[in-house]
């Protein structure tokens, strides 16, 4: 008998936040700090809870830095690991696959 039950994060949650991510950071050249990131995907809550989900799985890298640049106030931006990465070219690679049949 399988016991296998899907996690209660969809995947594709999952993926659009790493998308959200890689592509904050191709348009201003750093990864967006929280506040940004949870901005985007119009989730603060449940946005939360998958951005732990991703840095535990070690798919994003977290860091603190000045917000501005220019001192002032210290925020927590967020990056793609190299698995996160990777994941995201496996799944779309995977995606191409299946358009395919």
């Amino acid at each position: 008998m399988n016991d296998w039950k899907p996690p209660p994060t969809s995947l594709h949650a999952l993926v659009r936040l790493l998308t959200v991510i890689e592509e904050f950071t191709r348009l201003h050249g750093r990864g967006p700090y929280t506040r940004e990131l949870l901005s985007q995907l119009r989730s603060w809550g449940y946005g939360e809870g998958l951005l732990s989900l991703a840095w535990g799985l070690g798919l994003v890298e977290r860091y603190d830095d000045y917000c501005n640049g220019r001192g002032g106030r210290v925020c927590r931006f967020n990056r793609l690991s190299e698995h996160g990465r990777e994941f995201l070219r496996s799944y779309s690679e995977l995606l191409r696959l299946l358009s395919q049949q």
